[in-house]
């Protein structure tokens, strides 16, 4: 394959790997031919992947080809999908490729073409032995080398946009793409046969069967293709007639192919009954070689460097190692790179320039003008005598190279003095040029700069002795120079350790989805090496809040391992060919083996005991004990649809089985284990669902009209007008129970379509709370004492309260979720993602925290300064919560307004005092509100009412927003509207001393309104305009210039009252108190930003936000600090639609939040109070940390994966 330079955007390195250039670039990736540490000669392919998804998919299929056996193809040799720019490395085979052979040479026929076409099925054989698909099989993908034909690029997903015909990206080369994948299915092993049937007609005739030409005509092609085989002898005739089957199924298994074309052979190589048909084809093949008339292939880099050199002279062979070892440098970590030297470090003329003449016109070396390079990086790897060269000199080539820069920018600035080396680098400098060289000859500039520098330091060396005078001058200095010296290798350390710090930061925030624990303890690592860097602090608070605590993926993965999740999801079965490995999730540990399983089989399912693994394939199901690894009973049910909407699964008690169909759609239905027989109602019908007692059953999937409720006891149908449409329901499933059923199913709306959850009471079908939420996902189950329904789709987890209607959960995974279970040891959710193996470990245990108020809808709550007490009001009342002594504090204080009309609550600045602003109550007409609002002082230590007083001048209108002043003696009141057409009334301040009021005329207050800390300036409100008033004549302060985007913030002012922070539209900004200007760079724009509130100390924000999340910004970087609680969830309000049966969209409730006395908690309350206190400490958050990433890590693997820091100081025993 020819080779094309490497381009500006090209790597030189990937790994281990030096490249050499480009073998081919196309919209899938690039392709270069590389050399391994060894100078071993390989293909490097970088796929160009669009999602997380693409490289999940690809990290599955490397890892899957990595074991195909070498029959036929191209070995893989590593592949890494874990580093920024994936990558995988695959033999070289040298030679043409067989659509160049054939266009060059013409076709093949008789005995050579029945070889080849038994190389290329012997290939394919070996790849789908492990479960993966070529997908793109083509004349350009079997290279002819020296011991037959090779398949390469297998195992690696290609993208391709097809026509609007299909029903998304396919993956291949529409002329020899199957016709059921345009038809949106899935490839399967067949495509593959198919185009081995294209591959061989191609041989045979020297054309495309199907030409490339616009996708739509290849489409109508490839749908009408009859092929005529006439042309072909026996049995190659039969065999590709089948392999072009227009439907997959009539086409024959690679492997049936290659046993087919074994028997057809009449000379060697033909197949005994009981030999290895890989092995057979592979031999019966490596006699298929390029023809003697192709041309040669490419020598490696490494054979045509050491030609030249061979015939190089005796003195161009003496330069030659300084010239090629200055052309390679060395990056700040080490690491060797090409370097282009300048043509003033090499001579003009002589050895060195004929040298560089040679090697120009081979292609190895490249004259830029102004320096000369290597034209291939790889060669530093590839030619055996320059990695001879570098291994003498590899230690002294980052001293030559400062020698060099230094001399070279000494002696363009005048050779001044101080541009010279001294000291301890020009110590090593000389020890290098007199001791340690061994193939690099200094230049004549670099001599005359260590020359001038050794001249110097000599100089210095005799002055000191006329400075004896001076001695205690001089000691004092020394002393000194001595501290210094000591200050600045503290400095360089704080350095090394913060950039290291970063480094560990950006590493772990990469794998907190695929490797959890791994960044849990890169976080605690990262804060040891510099605890006060702001990277490091969020980075330990991300790790305490992350949502994922552990990952764990089977390292045996293939496309078709079939997968089966315990109860708790502690157990992971993985089938495949055959075998079945059973693997211990949370310890990533094997715990047995055993082999007998069909080797087709396509689902599984572990008995709720783990005893019994279900295992269904093409005949049907079977029963294994998992102890014995032996199968408990014969075959029943039916055989394994292609394609299954749900899973084979077990029932709460083991005692049935939920079978996928093979009615098309693999819809899963209800068998008795002990008896193996179907579990039907009257009808005939069988079931889709049963209850766990086995009393109920549903049927949805067979039939028309309304989905099916049946007593299964009594053989009658349960009156259900409430179930939807069977056409529109897609999940269903009893509750634990059995009293309660969910099911999910599709409604339209004004606004488009989605899933809604009908959640209903058993058998009668009353709503439960909950019912009509939406959107959600199609499949759906109950978990936590059917407290909790859990709904999936395609990558995303919605989990619903059954209590109260909320969305506790709503978060993207990533991933396809395949099964879903809840360990409540761990209160932990484990989802499988089928399209990796990998299990992934949830923390749900905030789920579980009590509210103070259970069960109340119009809750409220707000925590006091400092985060002391919490006020919750609801049913009518507030309440007052001592949040350290964790009681309530006095009774209830009961509400003139009554339920139904939420309160306003205002602590005072100490957060001794509590008011609460309440509307009148109801007139007769239940209606309109009669009298005048009310506000009630409590005194917080004993919850006693102090005072409560009328609003006048407002009758009918409610309070909207109060604050009290700094001392706290004077509270300002904001009232409402009394009705739609009326102002509202203007802003009240009452003297809680006197009793009086003053009015502010021509003020509106609004929420939020404060205080600033000196008392000298009221912020009144934010809503309509931003109004600031003096508190001390009432008289409204002209708004700033450029201070209008405040009027849609919440905002907060510093300790000191010298800063306001202000959340707005996504950001955070901070103002001067008088909010004037802003101070400072902004912060980074996030989703949303409120409640901004300041810790004790000034030097850290907390805000609430977008999903419950509650995130620390620092004050003086602008930088965000990470998260200290992820809520979890990440939708506003709104509606589907305005249907009577559109889902309503989930309200997010509102939180507040309050810095602990001492700066080192952060308490967060919910409208309900459900009270949290989350630690800021470093040495605590760590230690939560480690425990939650199960201690310390392994020693092996840390070093290997953070060699920064030693494992035994991440995470102390």
């Amino acid at each position: 394959m020819p080779l094309t330079p490497l381009t500006p955007s090209d790597p030189q390195r990937l790994g281990g790997y030096w490249l050499a250039g480009r073998l081919g670039a196309g919209g899938q990736g690039v392709v270069y031919e590389a050399y391994g540490e060894g100078g071993e000669r390989v293909a490097v392919k970088v796929p160009r992947l669009d999602d997380p998804a693409s490289r999940a998919r690809l990290a599955k299929e490397a890892a899957a080809a990595r074991r195909v056996a070498s029959f036929c193809t191209a070995r893989v040799i590593e592949a890494r999908t874990d580093v920024p720019e994936a990558f995988i490395v695959s033999e070289y085979v040298p030679g043409p490729n067989l659509r160049q052979v054939i266009e060059e040479s013409g076709r093949y026929e008789g005995d050579l073409l029945l070889r080849l076409a038994i190389g290329v099925a012997t290939a394919l054989a070996a790849v789908h032995e492990v479960g993966i698909v070529h997908r793109d099989l083509k004349p350009g993908n079997i290279i002819l080398g020296p011991d037959g034909p090779r398949v390469i690029d297998f195992g690696v997903a290609r993208r391709l946009e097809v026509p609007a015909t299909t029903t998304g990206p396919m993956m291949g080369t529409p002329n020899y793409m199957a016709p059921e994948l345009f038809a949106g299915r899935p490839a399967s092993p067949a495509a593959d046969v198919w185009a081995w049937g294209l591959t061989v007609m191609f041989a045979a005739t020297g054309h495309d069967l199907i030409p490339d030409r616009e996708p739509l005509a290849v489409v109508t092609r490839v749908l009408a293709l009859r092929p005529d085989v006439g042309g072909l002898a026996e049995p190659l005739a039969g065999l590709v007639a089948r392999a072009l089957a227009q439907d997959p199924a009539d086409r024959p298994s690679a492997r049936d192919l290659l046993l087919g074309l074994l028997g057809g052979l009449k000379g060697p190589g033909r197949d005994p009954a009981d030999g290895d048909p890989l092995a057979y084809g592979g031999s019966a093949a490596a006699g298929v070689r390029p023809p003697e008339a192709a041309p040669a292939p490419e020598p490696d880099l490494g054979t045509i460097a050491e030609e030249l050199y061979r015939e190089l002279s005796e003195s161009e062979r003496a330069v030659a190692p300084e010239v090629f070892l200055r052309m390679i440098g060395v990056a700040e970590d080490g690491a060797e790179t090409v370097r282009h030297v300048p043509r003033e470090e090499l001579p003009g003329e002589g050895p060195v320039a004929s040298l560089l003449t040679v090697y120009g016109a081979a292609g190895l070396v490249v004259d830029t003008g102004t320096a000369f390079t290597l034209a291939h990086p790889a060669l530093v790897q590839a030619w055996p005598r320059l990695r001879e060269w570098m291994g003498e000199d590899r230690a002294g080539l980052a001293v030559n190279r400062r020698l060099t820069e230094a001399a070279r920018v000494w002696d363009r600035d005048g050779r001044r003095p101080g541009d010279l080396l001294h000291g301890s680098g020009l110590d090593r400098a000389l020890r290098w040029a007199a001791a340690e060289r061994r193939n690099i000859v200094l230049l004549p500039l670099e001599r005359d700069f260590l020359d001038a520098a050794t001249t110097l330091a000599r100089r210095t060396s005799r002055r000191r002795g006329l400075l004896a005078a001076a001695l205690g001058v001089l000691l004092v200095l020394a002393v000194a120079g001595g501290g210094l010296a000591v200050q600045q290798s503290r400095a360089v350390a704080r350095e090394r350790d913060a950039a290291a710090a970063r480094a560990l930061t950006l590493r772990a925030a990469d794998l907190r989805r695929s490797d959890p624990r791994l960044a849990m303890r890169m976080s605690v690592a990262a804060w040891r090496l510099a605890p006060s860097l702001p990277q490091s602090r969020g980075a330990l608070y991300d790790s305490l809040s992350q949502f994922a605590t552990d990952s764990f993926t089977d390292p045996d993965v293939t496309a078709s391992t079939a997968y089966a999740l315990g109860v708790s999801g502690r157990t992971l079965a993985a089938v495949h060919s055959g075998e079945v490995t059973i693997w211990d999730v949370r310890g990533h540990r094997q715990i047995r083996r055993f082999r007998g399983v069909a080797p087709e089989a396509t689902n599984a399912a572990l008995s709720p005991d783990g005893r019994i693994l279900a295992v269904q394939d093409r005949q049907g199901v079977r029963l294994w004990d998992v102890t014995t690894g032996s199968p408990a009973g014969g075959v029943f049910g039916p055989g394994a649809p292609p394609t299954a909407y749900e899973q084979l699964r077990f029932d709460a008690g083991g005692r049935r089985l939920a079978v996928p169909a093979a009615d098309g759609l693999g819809r899963g239905r209800w068998w008795d284990v002990a008896t193996r027989r179907k579990i039907t109602v009257r009808s005939g019908a069988q079931v889709d669902a049963v209850s766990p007692d086995g009393s109920l059953g549903v049927v949805h999937s067979t039939g028309s009209g309304r989905a099916e409720l049946w007593d299964l006891r009594s053989g009658r149908r349960v009156p259900a007008d409430w179930m939807p449409q069977k056409r529109a329901v897609g999940s269903v499933r009893f509750s634990e129970d059995g009293r309660a059923l969910a099911v999910t199913h599709e409604v339209s709306g004004s606004e488009g379509a989605g899933v809604s959850l009908a959640l209903k009471r058993m058998p009668s079908g009353t709503p439960l709370t909950g019912d009509g939420t939406g959107p959600v996902g199609e499949s759906v189950t109950f978990f936590h004492h059917d407290r909790f329904v859990a709904a999936t789709t395609a990558s995303g987890l919605r989990v619903l309260s059954v209590e109260d209607g909320r969305m506790a959960i709503e978060r993207d995974l990533g991933g396809a979720i395949k099964k879903l279970r809840y360990d409540e040891a761990d209160r932990s959710l484990r989802v499988l993602l089928s399209e990796t193996g990998t299990v992934t470990t949830l923390d749900v245990a905030d789920l579980f925290d009590r509210p103070l108020l259970p069960g109340i809808p119009d809750a409220q709550s707000l925590l006091a300064p400092g985060g002391r007490v919490l006020a919750l009001y609801g049913a009518g009342a507030v309440r007052l919560w001592d949040v350290r002594r964790r009681r309530w504090i006095a009774g209830p204080v009961t509400l003139e307004s009554g339920a139904g009309e939420k309160p306003v609550l205002a602590f005072s600045t100490d957060g001794g005092r509590l008011a609460i602003g309440e509307a009148p109550p109801l007139g007769r007409s239940g209606i309109e509100r009669v009298g005048l609002p009310r506000v009630t002082i409590v005194e917080v230590s004993g919850g006693n009412v102090t005072s409560a007083f009328e609003v006048s001048g407002a009758d009918g209108a409610a309070v909207r927003a109060m604050a009290f002043s700094p001392d706290g003696a004077v509270l300002a009141v904001a009232l409402d509207a009394a009705g739609p057409f009326t102002p509202p009334p203007p802003l009240t301040l009452r003297d809680l001393r006197t009793g009086t009021f003053r009015v502010a005329r021509g003020v509106v207050g609004s929420a939020p309104m404060t205080y600033r800390p000196d008392g000298g300036l009221l912020v009144a409100g934010v809503d309509r305009e931003f109004t600031l008033v003096d508190p001390r004549t009432l008289v409204p302060v002209r708004r700033p210039g450029g201070s209008g985007s405040i009027a849609t913030g919440e905002y907060s002012f510093s300790p000191d009252g010298r800063q306001v922070a202000v959340g707005n539209l996504g950001r955070l900004s901070i103002w001067d108190a008088g909010f004037r200007r802003t101070l400072g760079r902004p912060f980074p724009k996030l989703d949303s930003v409120i409640s901004p509130i300041w810790s004790p100390d000034g030097r850290t924000i907390a805000s609430y936000g977008d999903g419950n999340g509650i995130r620390l910004w620092d004050t003086r970087t602008r930088q965000p600090l990470g998260l200290v609680f992820d809520g979890r969830t990440s939708l506003g309000a709104g509606s589907m639609g305005d249907e009577p049966d559109a889902p309503t969209l989930f309200v997010v409730p509102e939180m507040t939040i309050a810095f602990g006395a001492d700066g080192r908690t952060l308490l967060s309350a919910t409208p309900e109070g459900v009270l949290r206190t989350h630690d800021l400490d470093g040495d605590r958050v760590a230690a939560r940390i480690c425990a939650r990433a199960q201690g310390r890590p392994d020693p092996e693997a840390w070093r290997r994966d953070v060699p920064e820091i030693d494992y035994a100081d991440v995470c102390p025993a």
